[in-house]
């Protein structure tokens, strides 16, 4: 099996080899966005009861970024701040996020408190194999190693695993990615190996003027597991 596993990778950096290296910027850079999403998903789970505003500001350098995102719902059911730190190859991509998610009015929810059973942070740690031009898919796999939110009834950490794989093509001349999630065990996602996220999403631009468009996309999530279908709509800013 290792020996399988070891053919497949070489197999998908010979097929992408073409990447070179300095595609990856090599001096500091600061990117912000603001996203306005119609409804903030995350693996096929809903969060919140509205629209979010999502801000994003981070920080980049060589082959490591740095960053914090976030998600605010216009009726303040849902707020959400996540910190990350990424290590980016060109075919590769290792992050670690804390998701940090307190309770609207901050009740229960101190940032400094990762102890107690009031605790609100979730860390995660994942793996990417981002492909490319020549292979366009890709392949994620996440475990979630530490937070209250995924303990079993026996306060035991679950080390919740999320696996999905991506695809992206060109229909029409827009751009499609397509996302099939699962989780292979009991956990968070679900009390058995399940599908709990097939996405589809389209991304084009809004045209406003001969320089300035707005980038736009439209998704359509399924959650098997929870039998619920979103159709959702984002703007960035």
């Amino acid at each position: 099996m290792k020996f399988f596993k070891s053919i497949v990778l070489i197999g998908l950096v010979l097929i992408c080899g073409g990447v070179k290296a300095d595609n990856l910027p090599s001096k500091t850079r600061v990117n912000s966005s603001i996203d306005l999403v119609s409804r903030h998903l995350w693996r096929g789970f809903n969060s919140g009861t509205a629209p979010t505003i999502e801000p994003t500001l981070e920080f980049q350098t060589g082959k490591f970024t740095a960053g914090a995102w976030g998600a605010y719902s216009f009726d303040e059911s849902y707020q959400e701040i996540d910190l990350y730190l990424q290590y980016n190859t060109p075919l590769f991509q290792f992050s670690l996020f804390d998701f940090y998610c307190p309770a609207p009015d901050f009740s229960n929810s101190k940032f400094f408190d990762f102890d107690s059973n009031e605790s609100v942070h979730l860390f995660d740690i994942s793996a990417k194999y981002k492909g490319c031009a020549k292979f366009p898919i890709s392949i994620m796999t996440s475990v979630l190693f530490y937070g209250e939110m995924d303990r079993d009834e026996n306060n035991d950490q679950r080390y919740s695993t999320y696996f999905e794989f991506g695809y992206s093509n060109f229909i029409g001349g827009k751009k499609f990615s397509w996302a099939l999630g699962l989780t292979p065990f009991k956990g968070m996602y679900d009390d058995k190996m399940n599908v709990v996220n097939v996405n589809m999403t389209m991304y084009d631009k809004i045209k406003l003027s001969d320089q300035f468009s707005l980038p736009v996309r439209g998704g359509l999530t399924l959650n098997p597991v929870t039998e619920k279908l979103f159709l959702t709509f984002a703007i960035t800013l």
